[in-house]
């Protein structure tokens, strides 16, 4: 069953990937090819070391916009340290805590397996990715590793050995909270359907309607659709028309005939789970594109051009906070929400997630999901990658961060002086 999985994960990467012609002769399957049946005679191959195999398999392409998981919940594979972490220079910081309660928040972690973690960077460059540490993901590089060496306040050293622990569900966070008088913090950690953004604009028709300033955090957006927050775009805007330019986002799609049928079926669920007419009518325009270009491999996409969006008065001022761990979706709203006179950005870079896009899920009965790009910027022709959106008021991530919110300190300290 394993080698059958990877073989077809191997074909799709290799002609259903949106960058599979960009990256044609950076894989080699053949070694882990060799792992999977060579634990599987062992009798030593389980869904958790498959998983695992798989991912390090699609590091070769370099594309952090993709993944393979189990679907099962309750699998080993769908566990995880049980804590999320950053880097400072050469310590780890518990930035959030959700199983492990032998830590918390803020506690340095100085170590694993008795490596510094400079050494440990170095070893595992090829997962990091970033050479920047505030923008390296350390979770499943934590994962590898037997015991943690905490190095606490009076610089007394330490360690326990680490625990998986069942994946907390992701808990979408959609609202709007008063900061001060002349100020609104709106939080977005996603962009996956447009209905709980309008249901914040129509519930706070009113405040909005006069608000001196707003604040719009999406620092841990995870992405979605850049027609869920379209919406929200007049208020971003000043009043009058403003044209965006959308050549940057001109791409192709690679739709092979899996492709095409994986999108159709995702977007009719989509489109019966939306009660959004404007929504629907988007959706209903790309499923009659797949249909009409089933199988012909890359197809033009005609979403270039001008993009006209009627502005308002208010809010005056607006401040987009945002992060490495705003990216796909939220990568895009970023990069317009910068294209305003009234809106600040403040914080880190962006993830830049969209040289290869619209991600798709292949499934392998209720087992394991393979999610991958099936849309290439055109703009790579050119080589212009996609790197992240850069802020305007650009903030480091310090352990400080972990004691007061400096992205939002700062922010308010800026609208003081408007």
């Amino acid at each position: 069953m394993y080698i059958d999985i990877f073989n077809e994960v191997v074909d799709i990467m290799r002609n259903d990937y949106a960058g599979h012609k960009d990256k044609k002769g950076w894989d080699f399957p053949d070694k882990y090819r060799a792992d999977i049946l060579n634990l599987n005679n062992k009798h030593q191959l389980d869904d958790y070391t498959f998983v695992k195999i798989v991912n390090d398999y699609l590091l070769d392409f370099k594309d952090s916009h993709m993944f393979f998981i189990t679907k099962d919940e309750k699998s080993k594979t769908n566990r995880d340290i049980g804590f999320k972490a950053r880097r400072f220079n050469d310590a780890l910081y518990v930035t959030e805590v959700t199983s492990e309660t032998r830590l918390s928040i803020g506690e340095k972690i100085i170590a694993l397996d008795e490596h510094t973690i400079s050494k440990i960077s170095h070893t595992h460059k090829r997962e990091l990715r970033d050479e920047i540490p505030e923008r390296q993901r350390w979770e499943s590089i934590i994962e590898k590793y037997n015991t943690v060496y905490i190095e606490k306040n009076d610089n007394e050293v330490i360690s326990f050995n680490l625990n998986l622990y069942e994946k907390q569900k992701y808990t979408p966070i959609h609202s709007l909270e008063k900061l001060n008088d002349n100020t609104l913090k709106m939080t977005l950690t996603d962009f996956f359907s447009s209905e709980p953004i309008e249901k914040i604009l129509e519930d706070n028709q009113d405040a909005l309607s006069h608000l001196e300033n707003l604040l719009i955090d999406v620092r841990m957006n995870r992405g979605g659709s850049d027609a869920s927050f379209e919406s929200l775009l007049p208020l971003l805007f000043p009043m009058g028309k403003t044209s965006i330019n959308l050549d940057n986002y001109k791409m192709d799609f690679n739709i092979t005939k899996r492709t095409a049928d994986l999108q159709i079926q995702g977007l009719k669920s989509l489109h019966d789970n939306t009660t959004d007419s404007s929504f629907k009518e988007t959706l209903d325009n790309m499923i009659r594109f797949f249909e009409k270009n089933s199988g012909k491999g890359f197809v033009s996409f005609d979403n270039g051009g001008e993009f006209e969006i009627e502005g308002s008065k208010f809010p005056k001022n607006v401040i987009v906070l945002s992060d490495v761990y705003c990216g796909s979706a939220g990568d895009i709203f970023v990069d317009f929400a910068s294209k305003s006179n009234k809106v600040t950005v403040i914080g880190r870079t962006t993830a830049g997630l969209n040289d290869y896009s619209n991600l798709i899920n292949n499934d392998w009965n209720d087992k394991f999901s393979l999610y991958y790009p099936t849309s290439r910027m055109i703009s790579l022709d050119n080589g212009n990658k996609d790197t992240g959106i850069k802020p305007d008021i650009y903030v480091e991530w310090t352990p400080e961060h972990l004691q007061s919110d400096i992205d939002i300190e700062t922010a308010l300290n800026l609208l003081s002086k408007q």
